[in-house]
């Protein structure tokens, strides 16, 4: 204890043979590293598992669809709802469901009055949906759902039409 080290020993040895103490520095940058490596795996898995929903939608379809229909009435209701604002929206309801994950996610704080709006709807349909089919979703479920929504937002967004996703929804849903 307190004497020095060579390199390898540290990285070798480190909490195996050596009692190394808790303010070391290499110890500290040790633990941070590994856990960030964790955390990356973590976050590269979860991706991977989110982009099994592409191409296997059929599974999904009916939630897929009351998402969909949910998004397209507020714009319809509304007026003031843009492809970027569901993009918004979808994002920050796919973000709280990896933080129920306890996985890193970003916090989205306020949220403005349109966007608000269309999470609102979003998660009045998945409650709704439990509260008819009496079966709790599972939140691995939702979230597929919301990424594959997300998804289509970002495929259909277009710079020279900001309601080129919802218009595209809109052919059938009318």
């Amino acid at each position: 204890m307190g004497s020095l080290i060579c390199s390898l020993c540290c990285g070798t040895k480190r909490q195996k043979e050596i009692d190394c103490p808790e303010d070391c520095f290499y110890l500290g940058k040790s633990k941070r590293y590994f856990a960030e490596r964790e955390e990356t795996q973590l976050l590269s898995d979860f991706e991977r598992e989110m982009r099994k929903v592409i191409g296997d939608e059929d599974q999904y379809l009916d939630i897929l669809q009351n998402i969909e229909f949910g998004i397209y009435a507020v714009y319809k209701k509304q007026g003031n709802i843009t492809d970027r604002d569901a993009e918004t929206a979808l994002e920050y309801l796919f973000e709280m469901g990896k933080a129920q994950l306890d996985l890193p996610s970003k916090f989205l704080t306020t949220l403005p009055p349109n966007v608000q709006s269309v999470v609102d709807v979003v998660d009045d349909i998945l409650k709704m949906r439990e509260t008819v089919t009496r079966q709790k979703e599972p939140l691995m479920k939702k979230l597929k759902c919301i990424y594959r929504v997300l998804d289509s937002v970002r495929t259909h967004y277009s710079l020279s039409d900001e309601y080129s996703y919802l218009n595209f929804i809109g052919q059938f849903l009318r």
